[in-house]
């Protein structure tokens, strides 16, 4: 049974991680990979490759297998990815990053991230959200970019009850996150201000989240959970709670 983290949806998942074969980024367009290397030189875009696995089909392959249902098989084509990743850069004390550059880092193909975060969603489907942590974070570190990463890990504090744990997610997520309003990525800079306001009513600091909630309707006018959320605020001062 899944546990209960709020991950935006399935749909919406697949949309950033899947669609189109195609690696959502921050400024909400779409970084098309080609199969080619899963590891390169950290300074050589040019590099030849050390691994011809095609680590994008894998991770699509995984995600198709998660949305019919079928978490198990999913986490192992993950895996695979992860592990060739790690076979690749065995003894190499690197920072790994899931980036096109990166001074004194192990430049890894984008689906290594993908592959983390998607094995840490399915084994939140799995009912084992402490497996979840460490490759949530993992997608997390090694995408330092990536706000949808860095909400989707705020969620699984979120709801562990983990108030300030959450919050410095969420927080990340909205330094990251490209800010305009009307742009591609203004649900993603919702969610995380969204986040933010959920857990500092968590936190009895009222004020300001309701200024992060309200912030958050910049970005997504329609949102009835922003609204509701406000409404919690406005009863729990009224009463003192």
């Amino acid at each position: 049974m899944r546990a209960q983290v709020a991950f935006g949806g399935l749909a919406g998942i697949l949309a950033m991680c899947v669609a189109g074969a195609a690696h959502a980024r921050t400024d909400g367009t779409a970084h098309i990979i080609p199969p080619a290397a899963l590891v390169v030189g950290a300074f050589d875009n040019s590099a030849t490759p050390v691994s011809r696995l095609d680590a994008k089909s894998q991770v699509d392959q995984g995600f198709d297998l998660i949305r019919q249902g079928q978490q198990a098989r999913a986490v192992k084509l993950f895996d695979k990815v992860i592990a060739d990743a790690d076979r690749q850069l065995a003894g190499d004390a690197r920072p790994r990053l899931c980036a096109q550059t990166g001074a004194g880092a192990a430049l890894l193909d984008p689906a290594v991230c993908d592959a983390h975060f998607g094995k840490g969603y399915a084994l939140i489907d799995m009912g084992r959200g402490d497996l979840a942590e460490a490759e949530l974070r993992a997608a997390t570190r090694m995408a330092p970019g990536n706000a949808h990463f860095a909400n989707e890990y705020a969620e699984l504090f979120k709801a562990r009850r983990a108030w300030a744990e959450s919050y410095a997610e969420f927080a990340h997520a909205w330094s990251i996150v490209d800010k305009s309003p009307t742009g591609p990525d203004a649900k993603v800079a919702a969610r995380a201000l969204r986040g933010m306001g959920f857990t500092k009513g968590q936190m009895g600091q009222y004020d300001e989240a309701a200024k992060l909630l309200n912030q958050s309707l910049q970005y997504d006018p329609a949102s009835e959970i922003a609204r509701a959320e406000l409404g919690n605020i406005a009863r729990r001062e009224a009463i003192g709670s």
